[in-house]
């Protein structure tokens, strides 16, 4: 784990429009007095969201987790019904999932002033921040985006930011290792998430997990917000979801062949 605050030689200039963490100009920090005087230095209070975006994949809305995630809910049922109603395609239309994701790359807020808020959280307990030094439609530089962020945090969509929390944890163990501090201090305030708290009185949570960052709505009590499955799959765009029709079962077996459904 880093000590000290490490900034960063990058100059924002991104080749071939793909995003490089090397080239982010923000830098890599973990005190909880530069991040909370860093977010400060945005002035985000009283700003309201136009739009949000996800740069890459949340690797929580792929197929393979959405189905163990309706799996984990149907567990009083018999084994084979169970797998039935955890199959994508026959999920209960009505079924909960958190309004949640989980990247590697920057998540992206643009303000109706028209300024990008943009966030990131490369590993526990770090965290990089800037304004308007990523270009909105930037290319993922890892795995490709599958979610579309506008749907999946619609709540937060049109609401203004009331108060930002920085909010910290006490912690003897390197929260990457889980191994005791070998030189002092011992014991270490980290940042556990920054949450943007809106007028509506929800909140859209930034929070390091290992090597990545979590985005999730949160109520008053920090409890993952829900959104039905009909409504998730308006926000996803896995290739099942881009080449699979719903009435007639065909999967497209090529990238080519884009179903229109009319």
């Amino acid at each position: 784990m880093i000590s000290n605050t490490i900034y960063s030689k990058g100059r924002d200039s991104f080749k071939d429009y793909t995003f490089s963490a090397r080239e982010w100009s923000a830098p890599t920090m973990v005190s909880p007095k530069e991040i909370r005087e860093r977010i400060d230095s945005f002035a985000l209070c009283g700003r309201k969201i136009k739009r949000m975006r996800l740069i890459s994949l949340s690797y929580f809305h792929t197929r393979d987790w959405v189905e163990e995630a309706a799996y984990r809910q149907v567990e009083h049922l018999p084994e084979e019904e169970r797998q039935r109603k955890s199959n994508y395609p026959t999920i209960d239309p009505t079924m909960q999932f958190s309004r949640y994701a989980q990247i590697d790359e920057p998540f992206l807020i643009e303000f109706e002033d028209g300024d990008i808020f943009e966030v990131d959280t490369p590993q526990d307990p770090e965290f990089r921040m800037s304004m308007n030094c990523i270009p909105w439609w930037i290319k993922a530089g890892t795995n490709q985006p599958n979610a579309e962020a506008d749907v999946l945090f619609s709540p937060c969509v049109g609401q203004e930011i009331v108060s930002v929390e920085v909010n910290t944890r006490i912690t003897d163990k390197d929260p990457m290792f889980f191994c005791a501090f070998d030189e002092p201090p011992y014991q270490r305030e980290l940042v556990s998430n920054v949450t943007l708290r809106l007028r509506n009185g929800l909140g859209l949570q930034i929070s390091p997990d290992i090597d990545y960052c979590e985005v999730a709505c949160v109520d008053v009590s920090n409890e993952w917000v829900k959104i039905s499955f009909s409504e998730l799959k308006d926000a996803l765009f896995n290739w099942e979801d881009l080449h699979a029709d719903e009435v007639t079962g065909f999967e497209a077996e090529s990238h080519m062949a884009l179903l229109i459904r009319t």
